[in-house]
């Protein structure tokens, strides 16, 4: 299978070329399947796209779109999981953080979850095993899992990390039918999380969590705020009543 691993980037010229060197060092262990990284950076002014042209010059797997502007999260991997559908033949693709809170080494485990018949697979921090950084103030602990068990609770799905980042979905039957258009998703910033969750649960998407440490971010620019946690909320009650 061809999976293409997007990371929507942002003023992450820091830690954006080590990434790049961990997650084509984790392709080569991992059998049968066809790696390609796709980035899409929001024209950061620090040169996170010249770091990825220079990477492309050593691998042969790096694709990169450049938006005019910062447009949010959310419109990103619309972008890239667009691009990677259409215009790469991906079979199956993988969200990912640019900044250093995934871990690369996490990406056989999803994998290994795609070719024991799961069509959708979530970086899990709220399932046994999981967890967040120990870093973290009290108040955003709590608000990432009263979140995710609001979410939950509300929508009465089956998974524990309902905000997770971190997911692959498998592109045949499934990432091809979701609400891919930009004025078709929810949320134009992190909350898009919930509606395409809520969608490939909605299309009977064979789904597993795997416990996954979620680390403090490495460098760049936050990409979460307040009015996220808002928007997720407001995401969840739009998809209630709907």
């Amino acid at each position: 299978m061809k999976i293409i691993v997007i990371i929507p980037t942002y003023n992450e010229r820091e830690t954006i070329a080590d990434l790049i060197d961990a997650l084509e060092n984790e392709f080569k262990i991992i059998p049968n399947h066809q790696f390609g990284i796709l980035i899409v950076d929001g024209n950061s002014p620090d040169g996170t796209a010249e770091a990825v042209n220079q990477k492309k010059q050593i691998y042969q797997n790096i694709d990169l779109i450049i938006e005019k502007e910062k447009r949010g999260l959310g419109l990103a991997y619309i972008k890239g999981m667009n691009y990677a559908i259409h215009q790469l033949n991906a079979d199956a693709f993988i969200e990912f953080d640019g900044d250093g809170q995934h871990d690369p080494k996490d990406i056989k485990r999803l994998v290994a979850e795609l070719d024991n018949g799961y069509d959708y697979i979530i970086g899990s921090r709220y399932v046994a095993g999981g967890s967040i950084p120990e870093e973290w103030a009290w108040h955003r602990k709590f608000l990432s899992r009263f979140g995710s068990f609001f979410i939950k609770w509300l929508l009465g799905l089956p998974t524990n990390d309902n905000t997770s980042g971190f997911k692959l979905s498998r592109v045949a039957g499934f990432a091809e039918k979701l609400p891919l258009g930009e004025n078709q998703i929810l949320s134009k910033r992190h909350a898009y999380k919930i509606h395409l969750l809520y969608e490939m649960l909605a299309l009977g998407a064979k789904t597993k969590e795997i416990p996954i440490k979620f680390l403090e971010r490495g460098g760049g620019a936050s990409k979460s705020s307040l009015e996220d946690i808002i928007e997720s909320l407001k995401v969840a009650l739009v998809l209630y009543f709907k």
